[in-house]
């Protein structure tokens, strides 16, 4: 049980950050782009602006887990008593 608990920790340790990264990205990118104007492989996205803000977030969130599990210490001993 206290291998998920501490399996559990460590993913946080991973996701929140980049949920967090990845909402200041998509204001930021969508206040500079219009999501009506942004092409995939040379054609427009027939999308509702709903549809594109939804990918878009899950986009920059899948870019900042992967940023954060790559960084994030990967082998930290969370039963060992601090020094």
């Amino acid at each position: 049980m206290k291998t998920a608990s501490i399996r559990g920790r460590s993913l946080m340790w991973v996701i929140w950050p980049a949920f967090l990264v990845a909402g200041v990205a998509e204001l930021i990118f969508f206040s500079i782009f219009d999501p009506f104007d942004l092409h995939f492989f040379g054609a427009p996205l027939d999308w509702s602006r709903q549809a594109i803000y939804t990918l878009g977030f899950f986009g920059f969130w899948g870019l900042g887990i992967a940023s954060s599990a790559l960084s994030g210490p990967g082998d930290v001993d969370y039963d060992r008593e601090p020094d």
